[in-house]
């Protein structure tokens, strides 16, 4: 009967390396989570101090996002647990010890293989359907904020087009107060009748219930532009002027879908439909290439952490985090000049997706064979 420390995949051995990994890894997925939102923390406050953007929706910005960047730091997390876990056991001797059993490193790197595997197929599915569904949900709520919170949008002195089909310029704005002062507004929403629109004071209500935004202007007039000069240009002065804008739906504000918010069967449809359209179909391709990339970058890091953790000599948990840095922001910056080169047309978008993948990968074969 065959011993079990030299069966090709052993119960005790697939334990030990859960052991080793499992804890370091999820510590570090969420730890590379918070730093990547750390680097948003400017914008995330701008929505509190501009937009005065409540505690709960600022909450939920912060979870779509850290949901866009689960794709990114789950392999190098993976490759942080893994430089981790095989750094330790082999400056304490515990590789050798494996080895002097009769443990070959393919034997023993088996399990995190599977692991590996294991933590490709989640972030593939996280990149095909949670990720998409979260950027979405990202998307729709900026916009609905976007209408929401329209005095944070707004700058004295500038004139600001697109504004509810509106041109408005206010020479002073006091968004605590939602007041506009010296207002001008060029209402052009009916072709036929354009108006000219000036008022010393303008104040901004926001009524959810009806979706509509109210603009109260006082001590005004309006000027009705005829466009022909020949025509009497009519003018109306006014005490208060009411001007409705009205909002989306709550919580249904539509905004086109970015290529990140397509989920894997909208992107096949959208990969169909943009045939004629060279730019935008390359654009799609290189999504979709992406997501299954980054994914399977996974096992490429696996692999590495392994034959980096055997050869390391000293220090355990700085050297790997030095690592780990090292060789994630060298496999991010050739993933960005690949990719860059995938959408200049430069290359086949497969190609410039792939590469860095396939350069790691032969990397770490490389590396395997030769400790072997």
């Amino acid at each position: 009967m065959k011993s079990e420390k030299h069966s090709l995949l052993s119960w005790y051995l697939t334990k030990y390396m859960a052991v080793e990994v499992v804890g370091s890894f999820l510590m570090g997925t969420a730890i590379f989570l918070l730093i990547m939102l750390t680097f948003q923390a400017i914008r995330l406050s701008e929505f509190v101090v501009v937009h005065q953007v409540g505690m709960k929706d600022v909450t939920k910005l912060s979870l779509y996002l850290m949901l866009s960047f689960v794709p990114i730091a789950i392999p190098i997390s993976f490759l942080f647990s893994v430089l981790i876990g095989i750094s330790r056991a082999h400056s304490e001797g515990e590789m050798i010890a494996l080895q002097a059993s009769g443990i070959s490193l393919f034997q023993v790197f088996l399990p995190l293989g599977l692991f590996s595997v294991l933590v490709t197929v989640v972030t593939l599915y996280s990149s095909l359907v949670s990720v998409p569904q979260g950027n979405r949900k990202f998307e729709l709520l900026i916009e609905k904020l976007g209408s929401e919170r329209v005095m944070g949008a707004l700058k004295p002195g500038v004139f600001h087009e697109g504004f509810f089909g509106l041109v408005l310029f206010a020479e002073k704005i006091i968004p605590v107060k939602n007041e506009l002062q010296n207002v001008f507004i060029y209402d052009e929403r009916e072709e036929s009748n354009p108006l000219a629109i000036t008022a010393k004071a303008g104040l901004l209500r926001n009524n959810p219930d009806k979706n509509l935004l109210t603009l109260r202007l006082s001590q005004g007039s309006i000027l009705v532009d005829k466009k022909k000069a020949e025509e009497p240009q009519d003018r109306i002065d006014f005490d208060v002027y009411d001007i409705n804008l009205e909002l989306a739906e709550r919580g249904s504000s539509w905004r086109e879908y970015s290529p990140p918010s397509f989920n894997y069967e909208q992107l096949k449809t959208r990969l169909r439909e943009t045939q004629p359209d060279p730019p935008m179909h390359r654009k799609l391709l290189v999504e979709l290439h992406r997501r299954f990339s980054l994914s399977f970058a996974c096992v490429i890091f696996g692999l590495l952490g392994f034959v980096i953790g055997t050869r390391s000599q000293r220090g355990v948990r700085s050297t790997a985090v030095v690592l780990c840095l090292v060789v994630g922001l060298v496999y991010w910056l050739a993933y960005i000049g690949a990719n860059a080169l995938a959408l200049g047309g430069w290359i086949l978008p497969w190609m410039g997706v792939w590469a860095p993948n396939l350069l790691f990968g032969s990397i770490g074969i490389g590396l395997f064979l030769k400790n072997t």
